[in-house]
């Protein structure tokens, strides 16, 4: 049966683990970082796909190669993953298995509640001071086609980590005030038009 959108309640695609971007205090002071890094992710992504067809285009009727295109198109993805990785913990888009822990215990499963982002934020911020590390100790490297420093491709990588880890920091404090974890931007938020089958 067909039903319009604007019959439904917006948010009854998402379980009571989703809230809104806005709801918390740490929320709205985090959300313009987050839009910030989804507006560089999305660009990243479009220069990633756009360098390719740039360098078909240029051998193909220009007869003149692009050179580095696939040293550029490497380093796109790279921080296309890490700039993309605080967004993946925050709304929960990661791989959870929430059907394992559905079937424990209540009282495992809300020490599980706060343990799982805990753990999560003590690894990416490990990560992150591991990045900072080996972009200390590679400032004079550069990558040999268009000698682009290594510290630009590390800075997506620390910077995404730190995100991801305070990410979970907070997701922690919400677990341990069960409150919902993870979540929506208005954006994602369906709309009102769509059809809804």
């Amino acid at each position: 049966m067909d039903c319009a959108m604007s019959d439904l309640n917006s948010n009854d695609y998402l379980d009571v683990t989703h809230a809104d971007a806005r709801v918390g205090t740490a929320d709205r002071v985090l959300e313009p970082v987050r839009r910030v890094f989804r507006a560089v992710s999305v660009l990243l992504l479009a220069v990633m796909i756009g360098l390719p067809v740039l360098q078909v285009v240029l051998r193909q009727f220009f007869l003149r190669p692009f050179m580095g295109a696939e040293e550029l198109a490497r380093f796109m993805l790279i921080c296309v993953v890490f700039v993309t990785l605080p967004y993946v913990v925050s709304s929960g888009a990661s791989i959870r298995m929430e059907e394992v822990l559905s079937a424990l215990p209540e009282r495992l499963r809300r020490v599980l509640r706060v343990a799982i982002p805990a753990t999560g934020g003590l690894a990416f911020a490990v990560a992150a001071t591991s990045v900072a590390i080996a972009t200390l100790r590679n400032l004079d490297n550069a990558t040999p086609t268009l000698n682009i420093p290594y510290w630009i491709f590390f800075a997506s990588g620390f910077l995404g980590l730190t995100l991801a880890a305070v990410e979970c920091a907070l997701q922690t404090l919400k677990a341990w005030r069960h409150d919902p974890l993870y979540v929506t931007f208005a954006q994602e938020q369906p709309s009102e038009d769509v059809v809804h089958i």
